[in-house]
């Protein structure tokens, strides 16, 4: 399995990639411009924000998780690294397209509400930090577990 280039068209069945899009910004001046709307969502509840340090380790898939009730926003802060994403069949809710992504430091993914995913895997260093942003209590609430009995590797070389 090769990883993929993030881009809208290239995860639009797992989520959404936040980016600067094509409008005009509502504030520009000569200290900033403002993009609005670049992506909306409903908090109905309190969010919670947190950073995930994931350590370097064999970029194989062993397991997945995924959040039925909530979407989750990544954003890699420190590095860049690989991340796991894979869809629910509608039928029997089983695990099924699961592709490899970059994502690079500075980018912003929004996970669909039940889009598998696991702990981004840094590459070139030894840690890639994640800004992790989703309904507060979601970990211990709405986390669904799932082991990965093929298991998928990468090799970057």
């Amino acid at each position: 399995m090769q990883p993929i280039i993030l881009s809208e068209n290239s995860i639009k069945d797992y989520g959404y990639l936040l980016h600067e899009s094509t409008k005009k910004p509502k504030l520009d001046n000569e200290q900033f411009n403002y993009i609005e709307d670049v992506y909306k969502f409903q908090a109905e509840e309190q969010m919670a924000v947190g950073i995930l340090s994931s350590r370097e380790r064999e970029i194989k898939l062993e397991y997945l998780e995924r959040h039925k009730q909530t979407i989750e926003i990544l954003i890699e802060l420190e590095n860049d690294s690989i991340i796991f994403l894979a869809k629910s069949s509608t039928q029997n809710d089983e695990i099924k397209d699961i592709k490899a992504f970059y994502l690079k430091q500075g980018q912003a993914i929004v996970l669909n509400k039940k889009t598998w995913h696991w702990a981004p895997f840094p590459i070139e260093k030894e840690i890639c930090k994640t800004l992790i942003i989703f309904k507060s209590g979601t970990p211990e609430n709405d986390c669904e577990i799932k082991e990965i009995k093929k298991g998928y590797q990468l090799d970057l070389e």
